[in-house]
Formats: structure tokens, sequence, C-alpha cells
């Protein structure tokens, strides 16, 4: 008994060891070989009590785990879209002189390079031409107007047209859609210049009546002859 039993705490071991010869002092003499043995047998296998340490620190609470944070890589990319977006809308409404323009001349001639046939080189050099002309109106109404970025807007402007013209002669069949494409363009170029015409220099006006008299022979000569000459007079 003097000997430590495996399984139990010292501190146990030393309470059952005090209540065991106390009870041997009150019964007189020692206690049976069969108690003894019994009395082993349990305090071997009894499980062993841990002591408890008294502790003033409270619990710990685990950190809540921190929410990973999504916003900003969506704001980032919201707000580079709508950067993309605003430039793209500037350099469409950009004009001769803006420091866009050189940009949005870019985009026609890579779009104008990536159609696929002539047919859809002429559709798009038809829609510059007349592009051109919305511009040289915008600058001739201008309060700021400057001679020279008109003169390089008309210049432009004819350099496209016959561009989309050429393309049309490469085209094997020339149907009913591509001639009456061809006619709508040319009475659209001749009203909005002929509006225009008083508003130029003589210069300017020189090169206007050339283009016209260009676009007139691509078509079969209509009834408006006699009103294009007195409007250029």
């Amino acid at each position: 008994m003097g000997k430590w039993l495996p399984g139990i705490s010292r501190r146990s071991q030393t309470h059952i060891q005090n209540s065991v010869s106390t009870l041997g002092s009150r019964l007189g003499g020692e206690p049976r070989p069969e108690f003894r043995a019994e009395l082993r047998e349990r305090l071997m296998h009894a499980p062993e009590q841990p002591e408890q340490e008294e502790s003033s620190a409270q619990p710990v609470v685990p950190p809540r785990p921190r929410r990973r944070t999504v916003l900003l890589p969506q704001l980032l990319s919201l707000g580079l879209a709508s950067a993309m977006v605003v430039a793209g809308l500037g350099t469409y409404r950009s004009m001769p002189g803006d420091a866009l323009y050189p940009l949005k001349r870019a985009a026609e001639n890579t779009l104008f390079h990536l159609s696929t046939d002539d047919a859809e080189r002429a559709d798009r050099s038809f829609g510059y031409a007349e592009t051109r002309a919305h511009e040289v109106e915008e600058l001739l109404g201008s309060g700021e107007r400057e001679d020279r970025l008109i003169s390089e807007t008309l210049k432009a402007m004819e350099d496209t047209t016959r561009s989309a013209v050429t393309s049309l002669t490469r085209v094997q069949r020339r149907d009913a859609r591509s001639t009456g494409q061809l006619k709508r363009f040319v009475q659209k170029q001749r009203t909005q210049i002929e509006i225009m015409l008083p508003k130029m220099d003589e210069e300017d006006r020189r090169r206007a009546n050339g283009y016209l008299d260009y676009i007139d022979g691509l078509t079969p000569p209509g009834t408006s002859a006699d009103s294009r000459d007195v409007t250029r007079d």
C-alpha cells in the first residue's frame, strides 16, 4: 500500500491510504487479505482523476472569422468599365482638332480593314463619308472655326467616298441593293453639302463643288440637276 498505484493521482492515493489506516485502527488489526486484494484490484482499475486547477482566467472565445471582402474588386471592375464607356463615347463624339479625334479615325480604319468583303467595305466607307460631312457641318457652325480643319475634313470625305466607290466596282454582281444604296448616299450627300456651301470660303466651296460633280457622275442624271446648278451659283 506504500507504493504509488498506477492510474491514480498522488493526492487520491494519499487520501485512500489514510482512510484505510483509519479504518484499520478502528476495526483493530490489519484488514483481511481478501479485503486488501479486492481493494487493490479496484484501485488499479479505477480511472485517474485529474487534479482540478483553479483558474481565474476567462474562457478564450475564438475570434470570428473575418469575411473576405469582394466589394473592392467589383468596384474596380465597374469603375474600369465605366471609364472605358466614357472614353468610347468621347472618342465617338470627338471632332477634328480634338485630342481623341485621331483615335476615332484609327478605329474607323481598323474596322475598315477587318471587313470581310468589298461590299462591307463599301458600306463602312459610305458611313464614314457621311460622318465627315456631319463634321464639316459642325465645324462651319462653330464659333471658333478653323478653315484648315474644314479643308482637311472635306478632303477626307472625298477620299472616303472614292474608296467606297472603288470597293463597289470590285463587287462582281452590282445588284439592285447596291445601286439603291449608292443613289441614297449621293442624294443625302448632295442635299447636306448644298446647304453648307454658303457658309464656306472660296477655297472650300470650290472643293465641295468638285466633290458634288464627282458624286453626280456616280448615278444617272436626275430631275434635280437644274436646282443643283442654281444652288451652286
